[in-house]
Formats: structure tokens, C-alpha cells, sequence
């Protein structure tokens, strides 16, 4: 009868038989559920096997190796997959910064586009750990290939990441040159390879930033801090080392404290009543003149 013929518009429910296949036969979740579980760990392990690899996880890959057909559940996908690396991994995906314009062309670039992209739709796994578990003793560099080489190459990359930052965020080719020679890292690194070879290394894991520019008639090379450098290591890891390598504590030391805070350009961002205005990243520009020289 009409009466029992269901509306046009009404979903069709799952069978009692099909609701029991999902979570054990608990018959709470639906099959919508169940797509979404799925596709939360299928984010979850692309996240880990990308940080695995130092690759960055770009929006276009997550369309395309998690969601498929499935788009409309990005930010669904993303939050439980968040939630799901925070509680069982002590991890959480943060998202790259935009890359810089640095150069004149890539300025006139973005200039001819309409709309100025706000977001990098990119992100890198981080620790979401409190700082008192961010200890070597407790999460020591991976065993791939080996801990020692892992723990020189992160040495490594922080310490040219640290010289950058501390000299205003861009550092001419020949001086850095002349902070590896001081390291003997001028040739080859502790790695055993070509310093050029693991440069061209940490350019890729975006760790750092080379900007050649040719624009005046002659080549000039500088380096930046790249967009994971930004994130993983970051002003806090900058100063960090700083207060290692002097071996003062944080806070100890009231002039190293203000050099730290000049260098990285953390006193120039407030508002005019002395309040931080909230920005996350230093000024980025030429060296100024307070900046971390070859004596310091």
C-alpha cells in the first residue's frame, strides 16, 4: 500500500546483518562509520611514512592515496587522524609555512596572481609531547641508518638552521662557507659525504633554503631557513642551542638573553604599548648589524 512504501527521500539503513560485521557486531557504528575509521587510518599511516621519509604531506597526496572519491570528508579525515596521533603516538601534524618570496621574479609572481594563497595545504609531523619528555634518553634519534648517524645529521642541520636565524634569517653563500671550515665540514661532513651532497640534502628535506639569484648580472647564492626548519627547530631550538653551546640556562644569563632576543629578531615583534603582537616567525631580511658574527 502507499502507506507502506517508504519516501523517495528517505536513506536507506544498514541490514541488522551488515551493522553486525562492523567494530565485533555491536551494531552502533554504520557503514559511513566504518568508511571514515578506515580512511582515518589509512591518513595515519601515510603521515607516519611520510615523516618516516622527511617528506612533507601535501593536500593533493591525501586526496589522492587516502580520500579518493571521498573528498568531502577532508576535514573529518584530518581531525580524527590528528586526534588518533596525538593519543597513541604523542604526535600531531602541523602545517609548513608559506614559501618565501625572496627573489625580485618570484615577487612580480605572486604579485599577477588575484588571490594571495593563505594557506601552504602542507604539513610535517611534530612532537606533541611536554617538554620534559623531549629528553635524548627518552626519544633518541632513529636507529635508521644508524642512531650516531642520525644524531650527526640532526646536529648538524640545527646547527646551520641556528647560524641563519641568528644572522637575521639569510646568510651569504661565503659566509657560510666560512662556518663549515671553522666545523672542518668545508669538504665533507661527519656523515662521510660531500658537503654539497648533504647541503643539496637538507635543501630538499626543506630544512633549509638556497636562493640563487642572478637578477644584478651576477650570481648571488644565499641561504634561508627552510620551511621544516621553521617548524622543527624553530626560535625556541635556535636559542636552545645557544644556551647549550654557553652553556647557560635559559633565563641565567641576562646579556646572552638579549643578544639571543635581538639576533632572532624577537624584540622588534610588539606593538607599540610592548605587548607581542603574536607572530610566530623573526623578521626575515639582510643581516643587521647587532647580528651573530664569525667572532661570536
Amino acid at each position: 500500500s502507499e502507506a507502506e512504501t517508504p519516501p523517495a527521500t528517505q536513506k536507506r539503513r544498514a541490514s541488522p546483518e551488515s551493522d553486525a560485521d562492523n567494530y565485533g557486531g555491536d551494531g552502533g557504528e554504520t557503514q559511513t562509520d566504518v568508511n571514515v575509521d578506515q580512511l582515518v587510518k589509512k591518513m595515519v599511516r601515510l603521515a607516519l611514512a611520510c615523516e618516516y621519509a622527511r617528506i612533507p604531506i601535501r593536500r593533493a597526496d591525501i586526496s589522492a592515496k587516502v580520500l579518493g572519491p571521498n573528498s568531502r570528508q577532508f576535514k573529518t579525515v584530518f581531525k580524527e587522524a590528528n586526534l588518533q596521533l596525538q593519543t597513541v603516538f604523542g604526535m600531531q601534524l602541523t602545517e609548513l609555512p608559506l614559501k618565501e618570496k625572496v627573489t625580485a621574479q618570484q615577487r612580480r609572481a605572486a604579485q599577477k596572481v588575484e588571490k594571495a594563497q593563505t594557506s601552504s595545504n602542507t604539513w610535517i609531523v611534530t612532537s606533541s609531547l611536554p617538554a620534559k619528555f623531549k629528553d635524548p634518553t627518552i626519544l633518541p634519534p632513529p636507529r635508521v641508518p644508524t642512531s650516531t648517524t642520525e644524531a650527526q645529521y640532526v646536529a648538524l642541520y640545527s646547527f646551520i638552521v641556528s647560524i641563519i636565524s641568528l644572522s637575521g634569517g639569510v646568510l651569504a653563500d661565503p659566509k657560510l662557507q666560512r662556518f663549515l671550515a671553522r666545523m672542518n665540514a668545508d669538504d665533507t661532513t661527519v656523515l662521510g659525504e660531500k658537503t654539497e651532497k648533504t647541503l643539496a640534502r637538507m635543501v630538499k628535506e626543506n630544512y633549509l633554503l638556497k636562493v640563487v639569484d642572478s637578477s644584478g648580472g651576477e650570481e648571488l647564492v644565499e641561504w634561508r631557513v627552510g620551511a621544516r626548519g621553521k617548524v622543527e627547530i624553530g626560535e625556541e631550538g635556535v636559542a636552545g642551542m645557544v644556551r647549550a653551546v654557553y652553556g647557560a640556562g635559559k633565563d641565567e644569563d641576562e646579556e646572552l638573553e638579549k643578544r639571543i632576543e635581538r639576533s632572532l629578531g624577537l624584540s622588534e615583534r610588539t606593538t607599540t604599548n610592548g605587548v607581542p603582537n603574536g607572530n610566530g616567525q623573526a623578521r626575515r631580511g639582510r643581516p643587521r648589524k647587532d647580528a651573530v658574527d664569525d667572532d661570536d
